[in-house]
């Protein structure tokens, strides 16, 4: 048997390094402390697996592709010039060297690429909705210029007000900060004059609307000034989908009528496909009204747009209309006017408040995903590291640098981020597909263009920089900080092992810090949907089936016998249950205001109660299954002549009626503004469900449609019949028996439109519950990770303690101890990052306080049973091991 002697190690180590062309004072240095290293490495591998075995170990280290890179390093370094570390020949090389060097570790690769590329395809689709939606902009000339003018009124917290025509004369008038300001109002009409009367939204706009966008007509002109003047001939713009489907893309439709809700509108241009300002708009109208007459504070209320002039800001557009406000308001009659004017980009005024801030929880819960993901990449480059000191060591003293150390380290994270860029772009197409089909059913609004725009893609190669970067750095500092000496004499690697698993056992609690804070904010959404699932509305929305009809023109008696043919009509239809028209449907559709109560007197406007009104016929309670709980329903004897009554909910008894009996009181709707007839309460009902996050079960109060004056001027009804039939097709035979041209539209079961009311909690709710699942396993992967190797480099001293009498449980135990700490910390780290998630994301929760303790407790529970998982593994196999052979290990 031959031994260390026999072998001449420096002959071997001189062999090899012949090719590199040391200088012969540096090559003699360099063999020098490889041969010890290596005779010192025989002398302990050799008793254990055998010399020849020991000696094809030894060589074959000789034998990494680092080292003739290495040695060239040593040899440049001999040189006067300097060495360029950057240089595109040396980041070749380690691009060559780390590929072939990751080649021999697929599992690891394919590891680390996946979880990147959940964290960059989760962020990347985050992030094109939120480009699409809320940050491309308008797609106009200098779009960011384009504002929204609205008022605030501080008493009452209200921050979307429009503005009174007579207001908006004044800022047209006096303003300086706008090229153009323009004011609008939207409602839904009918519009016939091709082959079908069709339900659209139609803008009543004054001239300046086009101006602001500076959009030219497709065909014809745009409406002008003299189209608002009083006498002018009625005139139209269609929007392109309104030519092409009404009038089959005919260049010739200039110069048509359209009748718009009955009067005739001559058409004088047509918009490009995709001009929808400022609202998903159909048909442009102009708004006819005497500017000359119009007093502050009076006229309808509009939303106004306008458009800054160059080099005017949004902060000096603020501080002179609110300005003009306060002069406006000592204009107005009423007196003690607080509203102040307040200019917002377009997109960011018109976008709630809630929902910005959500999209932007969501962004920064990928971004936590995506951190989650790094650190666990970080931590098996840190493990392969712990694998390589030896190799890195004999680099380093070579010459490597540590500069060219923590290249190759980054260059290799580059390696494996590139293809999870790939994979994570390949899965943001398919989310953003997803979340375009969950949209398809929902209005929204005509900018949002969510795909993976270029910008998109540049983020993606931004984030995939910055996950190489956050990846590779701590392993590459942590490879760069080796000493040459010291490592070549740590025959067991028990230094760099341990300096490893201190900054492991870091990074993984990090991962369980944000982990948690993901899993808590999926905890609240999850809870938030779960109760949004099982929540008993009040009312039925199974085998009913609703529709909007518009009421034919007429006067007040001609709508009413309308509708009243119309109830008849979808009650006499066979195998009809129920039928129902009114104002809305329940949960959605009704109106709302403040109202008084007879005998109570009100100083202030926000002192009057608000409930939601909704004016129904007798059918109501039986199509939708809502019972009265006391009193009488509305009944057919509810009509005109007789006395006005109400049901009301009993959210609205309980607030307002807490003392005395609900039944017989009187309220007339209005508030201060309400001149209508008081009510008789004959009825009172559960508290409907309002489809609503914000205030889900409000006060309510249902009114005789028959008895109802604003139902009698209401341009559309809502119809739902209940019962085993061809809802459809009985529904546009009873509406065609009342009135031939009435047009329905927006047929629904029930269930639908209580699916699209609560889209947003749902389908965002998913999303987060997704986050949170993808950031749980990659902890408890990670978790898992760095116990496995805790433990197989404490694999002698647990093979010592088991030799000295340790039972298998006392192992585990204190391989569990050793994780708590490390759990409990970064639990309770993220539970604080997570409250305020939580808080950013209250819109779409449902009946779910941001302190809930159960969430906590469940969380902790989750991330509890993962880590007792990842803890438990490792430590019930390395009991299996046999303490002789654990002793002989190094």
């Amino acid at each position: 048997m031959r031994d260390a002697r026999e072998i001449d190690w420096h002959r071997e180590v001189r062999a090899r390094l012949r090719a590199t062309r040391l200088h012969p004072q540096d090559e003699a240095q360099v063999v020098d402390e490889i041969a010890e290293h290596l005779a010192a490495q025989y002398a302990e591998l050799a008793p254990a697996i055998g010399p020849g075995a020991a000696r094809e170990r030894l060589l074959a280290e000789l034998r990494e592709p680092g080292l003739d890179d290495a040695a060239a390093a040593r040899r440049r370094r001999a040189r006067p010039a300097p060495t360029r570390v950057w240089g595109a020949g040396s980041l070749w090389r380690d691009v060559r060297y780390g590929m072939r060097s990751l080649r021999r570790s697929p599992g690891m690769v394919a590891a680390g690429a996946a979880a990147l590329a959940l964290g960059i395809g989760l962020t990347a689709t985050v992030f094109s909705i939120l480009y699409g939606l809320l940050l491309k902009g308008l797609p106009f000339d200098d779009a960011p210029r384009i504002a929204i003018v609205r008022y605030v009124d501080p008493r009452n917290g209200s921050d979307d007000l429009p503005i009174p025509f007579g207001d908006f004369v004044r800022y047209r008038a006096g303003q300086r900060s706008f090229e153009t300001l323009g004011a609008y109002g939207a409602e839904m009409a009918t519009v016939t004059g091709g082959d079908r009367p069709d339900r659209v939204r139609a803008a009543r706009v004054t001239a300046g609307v086009f101006d602001v966008t500076r959009v030219r007509p497709l065909l014809g002109r745009t409406l002008v000034a003299t189209d608002a003047m009083s006498g002018a001939p009625p005139v139209a713009v269609l929007g392109f989908a309104t030519w092409r489907d009404r009038y089959g893309a005919d260049s010739g439709v200039v110069g048509k009528v359209l009748r718009v809700d009955g009067h005739p509108y001559t058409v004088v241009g047509v918009m490009p496909e995709r001009y929808e300002f400022p609202r998903e708009v159909r048909v442009w109208l102009p708004l006819q009204l005497d500017a000359a007459t119009a007093r502050a504070g009076e006229g309808p209320s509009l939303l106004v747009v306008g458009r800054l002039r160059a080099g005017a800001s949004y902060e000096q557009a603020n501080a002179e209309l609110t300005g003009m406000a306060r002069r406006i308001a000592t204009e107005r009659t009423e007196g003690g006017v607080t509203f102040r004017a307040v200019v917002q980009p377009f997109i960011r005024g018109t976008i709630p408040v809630r929902v910005y801030s959500l999209f932007y929880a969501m962004l920064g819960a990928v971004m936590l995903v995506l951190l989650v993901a790094c650190a666990n990449v970080a931590n098996l480059l840190l493990d392969r590291a712990a694998a390589r000191t030896r190799e890195i060591g004999i680099r380093t003293s070579l010459g490597a640098s540590r500069l060219a150390v923590i290249r190759q380290s980054l260059v290799e994270s580059t390696l494996i981020a590139a293809p999870a860029a790939l994979l994570g772009t390949a899965l943001a197409g398919g989310g953003v597909v997803a979340f375009n089909r969950a949209m398809a059913e929902l209005e929204h609004p005509f900018w949002m263009d969510i795909r993976l725009h270029p910008a998109v893609l540049a983020f993606v190669l931004a984030t995939t920089a910055l996950a190489s970067l956050v990846s590779g750095l701590l392993p590459a500092l942590q490879s760069a900080r080796l000493d040459a000496a010291e490592t070549l004499k740590d025959e067991s690697h028990a230094a760099s092992s341990l300096r490893v698993g201190r900054l492991s056992r870091a990074i993984v609690g990090v991962e369980i810090a944000l982990s948690s804070a993901l899993l808590l904010a999926s905890g609240f959404v999850t809870k938030s949907v779960a109760q949004l699932r099982a929540v008993e509305p009040g009312f039925a929305t199974t085998g009913v089936y609703t529709a909007q009809v518009d009421v034919p023109a007429g006067d007040p008696d001609a709508r009413r016998r309308f509708t009243d043919a119309l109830e008849r009509g979808l009650s006499s239809l066979p195998r009809v249950e129920a039928a129902y028209v009114g104002s809305g449907l329940p949960g959605t559709g009704w109106g709302g205001g403040s109202f008084a109560v007879e005998g109570r007197s009100y100083t202030r406007d926000q002192d009057y109660p608000s409930a939601r009104s909704l004016a129904v016929s007798p059918g109501f309670f039986t199509t939708f299954g809502v019972r009265v709980l006391r009193g009488r329903a509305i009944g057919a004897a509810d009509r005109g002549g007789a006395t006005p009554v109400a049901v009301i909910s009993e959210s609205l008894a309980r607030r307002q009626f807490a003392d005395v009996d609900p039944l017989g009181q009187r309220l007339r709707l209005g508030g201060a503004d309400g001149h209508g007839e008081w009510l008789t309460v004959v009825g009172v009902m559960p508290t409907l469900f309002a489809m609503s996050m914000r205030n889900p079960w409000p006060a309510e109060v249902l009114t005789a449609l028959a008895q109802e004056p604003r139902a009698a001027g209401a341009s559309a009804v809502t119809v739902a019949l209940r019962g085993p039939v061809d809802a459809g097709t009985a529904i546009r035979a009873a509406v065609r028996a009342a009135d031939p041209d009435a047009p329905v539209y927006d047929q629904a079961s029930m269930e639908a439109v209580f699916a699209r009311e609560t889209w947003m909690a749902r389908v965002l709710g998913t999303m987060f519950m997704i986050f949170g699942g993808v950031s749980l396993a990659l902890a408890a992967i990670g978790l898992y990770a760095v116990m496995a190797f805790s433990v197989s480099r404490r694999t002698r001293e647990l093979g010592i303690r088991a030799a000295l009498g340790a039972s298998r449980r006392d192992v585990i135990r204190m391989v569990l101890r050793q994780a708590a700490a490390q759990i409990a910390l970064g639990m309770t780290a993220g539970f604080l990052v997570g409250g305020a998630i939580v808080r950013l994301a209250r819109a779409a929760l449902f009946e779910v306080q941001p302190g809930d303790p159960t969430v906590f407790a469940a969380v902790a529970l989750v991330l509890g049973a993962a880590a007792l998982v990842a803890c438990l593994v490792p430590a019930r196999r390395a009991t299996k091991v046999d303490p002789l052979v654990a002793l002989r290990i190094d």
